[in-house]
C-alpha cells in the first residue's frame, strides 16, 4: 500500500513534456482544420461569383428580348 501511495504522490501533475505533445497536437489539428475551411471558402466564393455572373447575363438577355419583342405589335384587336 505504501508503494502505490508513494506513486500516486509523487505524480501531482502533468510534466512540461505532455503538456508540449498536447499543444502540438491541438496545433496540428487547427493547421489541418483550418486549411479544409480556407478551400471550402475558396470554392463558395467562386460558385457566388458564377452564380452572380450568370444572373448579370441571364439578366441582360431578358432585356435584349424584351426590346425585340416591343418591335412587334401583339395586340390584335
Amino acid at each position: 500500500m505504501r508503494r502505490l501511495n508513494k506513486r500516486h504522490s509523487s505524480k501531482e501533475g502533468f510534466s512540461l513534456l505532455e503538456v508540449l505533445i498536447v499543444v502540438a497536437i491541438i496545433v496540428i489539428l487547427a493547421g489541418v482544420v483550418g486549411v479544409g475551411v480556407a478551400g471550402l471558402i475558396r470554392t463558395a466564393n467562386r460558385s457566388n461569383d458564377a452564380v452572380i455572373n450568370s444572373s448579370a447575363s441571364l439578366s441582360e438577355q431578358i432585356s435584349n428580348s424584351e426590346s425585340v419583342l416591343l418591335k412587334y405589335n401583339f395586340n390584335r384587336t
